[in-house]
């Protein structure tokens, strides 16, 4: 019963004011620095801001591979198809078998390219992806 209390209503509000204030203050006692928590602040930003500067440049890399990739598949393509061109137009065995070792030997010149390739853009991945992890900048091997 509200006669029952006897602090009154003028006690139970300043008793509220109390709660919030202490509630504002940490628990040591001392008022909280605007400074600390904006520094703690400051490291995230920060970290978010590399790690998206470094995954911007991993998603370029690997899309300007994809690009050079899908180049040399499609002037591979463009070779598998001047083989039967060659053949036709040969006139005597001898012409298909010289036709043949050429388009072959152009063939396994591009598969020595293809993994020169893989291994650099390998080389590429893997130092782009160390410098997402640890913030460092590697020079590459060789």
């Amino acid at each position: 019963m509200p006669q029952d209390n006897p602090r009154g209503d003028s006690t139970r509000n300043n008793a509220l004011r109390s709660d919030t204030s202490r509630a504002e203050r940490p628990r040591n006692g001392k008022p909280s620095s605007a400074r600390q928590n904006t520094a703690f602040g400051d490291v995230g930003t920060r970290h978010v801001t590399a790690g998206l500067r470094l995954q911007k440049e991993m998603i370029g890399l690997l899309s300007d591979m994809s690009h050079d990739w899908f180049a040399r598949a499609t002037a591979e393509a463009a070779l598998a198809l001047r083989l039967p061109n060659k053949l036709t137009a040969a006139r005597s065995v001898p012409d298909a078998v010289t036709a043949y070792q050429q388009w072959f030997g152009e063939w396994i010149s591009r598969c020595s390219e293809d993994s020169q390739r893989l291994l650099s853009d390998s080389e590429k991945i893997v130092d782009t992806g160390a410098r997402c992890i640890t913030g460092k900048q590697y020079e590459p091997i060789g």
